[in-house]
């Protein structure tokens, strides 16, 4: 069996390989990554020496060396293997009975047979014709920092330094030992595609085939991010974590965040990491490390925090009242009659009024932490679950009505026969999308477009609506909890009461974050307006291949790009855009540096 035809392990046919590696690395095959070609052996009860022997003298006679690597049904057992065997030598011509005898017995071993849960005969073995040099590992994420743009790659026949490559500029940007330069961006180009494909970062060993550089085997990487300067967390505003964010928005957030006594920072408060915000991190939070004070220290403590929250839920209101006329006023303004220093100027303050809405977003981000250390005070310790519970913003009225229309809407359109829509229904659904062409899903990204904007983009809305449902639910079971915890303390009466009126806080300031972040949607809107008009400018003079494109680009950037500053611009776009594919399904860390 070709390895090609491991994709046939997605049919059901029985003498298909299974287990992980045999999955990982179908969907690498059909993803066009280059995996080292050879047989598949499926051991059998009868002879499996014999089996194997044949397919590694057919091999030998296309390659220099042969290499055998088992496809065993989980991680886990790979792992017993490697440790009782050690790296699987390269087999030649006349030289590898002893060595496949080995592997045999390793695979027979009393240890791997009680963690096996398949049996033995069961098993497939690749057998892998290969140059004899040069090979080695690769890691498409550096293991020891974390930095998700550089790969490192090692030499098997060196063991000195590792080639460090650029993932942007897929160019060396520090030279190891053992290796060719060619060779090695060929394989630091080969592990970053197989991160792409898979999702997550990854370990591969590669070989050479006729010297061209494929894959031979992967693992999934754990990484330790240490590689940034300072310490930074991931920046949450309005949801833990709502994936890639463009470089618009994360301008917009590093003016609003890096002021300083309402100047701006020189320094970088707010960066793009693993295509997600991070900003650098405050003070350690004490959520989670201190008992409940006494009596007196948590009421004093809830009265702090109440008077610290008064001045944010005012302008909360305040934001909550003057946004509207400030929309209506940004709606009125003729864009594409604009000048090119105009437009500029609307594009400026559409991002003022966006970093607004994210500095008053934060400052309720903070106020919550500063509530919730209050009620740890009185109640003790929180399970680590509440936090983001009690933490999340509400959903104001208007916004859970779109919800229930849409939800109705989902529902009579998926009972709908062979999901052709009936003219009823459908009509339903063009008046869903004429009432929201203004209304754009909440949170802190640039790129998305109205909810009515297309089918596409309402069907889209269709999966966020169960979230919204689900957050309600788990805050109420989350107060409840709180209460039965601050119950069991000593005085738990009136702590008690502390705690509901602390709990009534963190509803107010839920409430205010739920009416901002709606300020905030509607103030993206308008920005992504303005810079997509910037961005139809710059195609028309060749600057950039799409109007959407400008999203991919800081006010400065789109300021210098129609001002007719010369740059890069369509370059840097693409590495952003390929920034936004690879890192879109990627769990990035919490948290970087010490």
């Amino acid at each position: 069996m070709l390895l090609r035809e491991l994709t046939d392990a997605a049919t059901g046919r029985e003498t298909a390989p299974g287990g992980e590696e045999a999955r990982t690395l179908a969907a690498l095959v059909k993803s066009d990554v280059s995996v080292a070609e050879g047989y598949v052996v499926r051991l059998g009860s009868e002879r499996p020496e014999e089996r194997l022997g044949a397919a590694i003298e057919g091999a030998l006679a296309q390659g220099e060396v042969v290499r055998l690597r088992p496809l065993f049904p989980s991680r886990a057992v790979a792992m017993r293997l490697t440790r009782a065997l050690g790296p699987l030598p390269d087999l030649r011509q006349g030289d590898w009975g002893g060595p496949l005898r080995d592997l045999l017995d390793a695979l027979r071993s009393s240890e791997l047979r009680e963690v096996l849960d398949t049996e033995l005969e069961a098993l497939h073995v690749r057998v892998i014709p290969a140059d004899a040099s040069p090979a080695g590992r690769a890691a498409s994420a550096d293991p020891h920092r974390g930095d998700p743009d550089e790969v490192s790659v090692w030499s098997r026949d060196a063991a000195g330094a590792p080639w460090r490559v650029d993932r942007r500029s897929t160019r060396v940007a520090e030279a190891g030992d053992g290796l060719s330069v060619v060779i090695a961006e060929s394989a630091a180009d080969l592990a970053d595609r197989a991160q792409l494909a898979l999702g997550y970062p990854v370990e591969v060993e590669w070989c050479t085939q006729d010297t061209r550089v494929r894959l031979l085997t992967v693992r999934p990487l754990t990484l330790q991010p240490k590689f940034a300067e300072g310490s930074w967390r991931r920046l949450a505003l309005v949801a833990a974590d709502e994936g890639t964010v463009a470089p618009l928005a994360i301008d917009a957030l590093d003016r609003a965040l890096g002021a300083s006594k309402g100047a701006p920072s020189v320094e970088v408060s707010v960066r793009r990491i693993y295509a997600r915000p991070y900003r650098r991190r405050e003070r350690a939070t004490l959520l989670g490390r201190s008992k409940s004070a006494s009596l007196g220290r948590a009421a004093a403590a809830a009265a702090r925090a109440t008077a610290e929250a008064a001045p944010l839920l005012s302008d909360a209101s305040k934001f909550e009242r003057a946004y509207p006329p400030i929309i209506a006023s940004l709606d009125a303004v003729d864009l594409r009659a604009e000048g090119n220093v105009a437009l500029i100027e609307c594009l400026r303050e559409r991002h003022r009024i966006v970093a607004d809405a994210f500095l008053l977003l934060d400052r309720a981000r903070e106020q919550t932490r500063r509530v919730l250390e209050a009620l740890e005070c009185a109640a003790g310790p929180l399970p680590r679950e509440t936090y983001g519970a009690l933490a999340a913003p509400h959903v104001v009225e208007s916004r859970r009505v779109i919800h229930d229309r849409l939800l109705t809407l989902a529902d009579r359109a998926q009972n709908q026969p062979y999901g052709l829509l009936s003219p009823t229904v459908r009509e339903e659904w063009d008046r869903a999308r004429e009432d929201l062409a203004t209304i754009r899903p909440l949170g802190i990204d640039v790129t998305p477009e109205p909810i009515g904007s297309s089918d596409a983009a309402l069907v889209e809305a269709f999966d966020f609506l169960p979230r919204a449902r689900a957050r309600e639910t788990a805050r109420a079971a989350a107060i409840a909890r709180v209460l039965e915890l601050a119950r069991t303390q000593s005085l738990g009466l009136p702590r008690v009461a502390l705690a509901r009126s602390l709990g009534a806080l963190l509803d107010g300031v839920a409430r205010a974050k739920g009416g901002i972040s709606e300020g905030l949607a509607a103030a993206l809107l308008r920005l992504r307006r303005a810079a997509l008009e910037v961005g139809r400018r710059l195609e028309d003079e060749a600057i950039l291949d799409a109007p959407v494109d400008a999203l991919y680009l800081g006010l400065d950037e789109l300021t210098e790009a129609l001002g007719g500053e010369p740059g890069a611009y369509a370059a840097r776009v693409r590495l952003r855009r390929e920034d936004d594919a690879r890192w879109a399904n990627f769990e990035a860390p919490r948290r970087l540096g010490q």
